[in-house]
């Protein structure tokens, strides 16, 4: 695959390590020259390197990214728009952004953008990422990583084997977020992934044993329609 060459503009240094962490991870054939803070940093490095595109942010101090593409009228690659405020959509467009991707980053949707760049499919690994906004940054896993999630209130602690990370999302907006057919909700506070189930026990009012020595308890309004999704699963193996 052809190797294509990017520039990150982005005033935040979490933003900016994050996009650079996704892109190497599902896009390995993209070089990143530079990543810059602001708009007049952003502009003279493009200048100079000519990149065949731009992850830019919009909402930047002293000038936005779109008044910096006003400093490159002769740029002639493709510009990609990051950006938290989706009402700059229309804008970004009328300026002629390749690809407008909103915060926190979805390392599927980086992949889709970087295809439209090249004009060939990208290879994303296995195209099964999960990236949610924390306080400090983004969470970015594999969705098969994922063994479980627990919610408490307005808050939601995703479990792996070798981390946790809890978040201010409901567990219906991280379940929305995976929207995946090999995860389940058996409980109002309780996600589950096929894949990390180790047993299934109807005793004791239904409880799932996963894979890292949890035990999660099946609620009884669930157990009915759990026991016939699980068994379609396990018939399929």
């Amino acid at each position: 695959m052809k190797e294509l060459t990017c520039i990150i503009v982005d005033d935040e240094l979490h933003s900016r390590d994050t996009t650079r962490m996704i892109m190497e991870m599902v896009c390995p054939h993209v070089h990143i020259v530079s990543m810059e803070a602001d708009a007049m940093a952003g502009a003279k490095s493009i200048r100079a390197h000519e990149p065949d595109f731009i992850l830019l942010d919009i909402n930047m101090p002293h000038m936005t990214g779109i008044e910096m593409l006003g400093l490159l009228p002769n740029y002639k690659g493709e510009v990609i728009f990051l950006t938290a405020h989706d009402e700059y959509a229309v804008a970004a467009f009328k300026k002629g952004a390749l690809h407008f991707l909103l915060k926190p980053l979805d390392p599927d949707d980086l992949a889709a953008a970087v295809q439209r760049v090249s004009g060939t499919p990208v290879d994303s690994k296995d195209g099964n990422w999960l990236s949610i906004s924390s306080t400090d940054g983004w969470v970015v896993l594999r969705k098969s990583d994922v063994i479980r999630c627990e919610s408490f209130k307005n808050y939601t602690t995703i479990y792996t084997k070798a981390e946790k990370h809890t978040i201010s999302k409901t567990l219906k907006e991280v379940q929305d977020k995976l929207s995946d057919e090999h995860f389940y909700r058996v409980h109002n506070s309780h996600l589950v992934q096929i894949a990390h189930i180790q047993k299934v026990m109807k005793s004791d009012g239904g409880n799932v044993l996963m894979d890292n020595g949890d035990l999660i308890p099946i609620s009884k309004g669930k157990k009915k329609d759990f026991f016939a999704w699980f068994q379609s699963k396990v018939d399929q193996v």
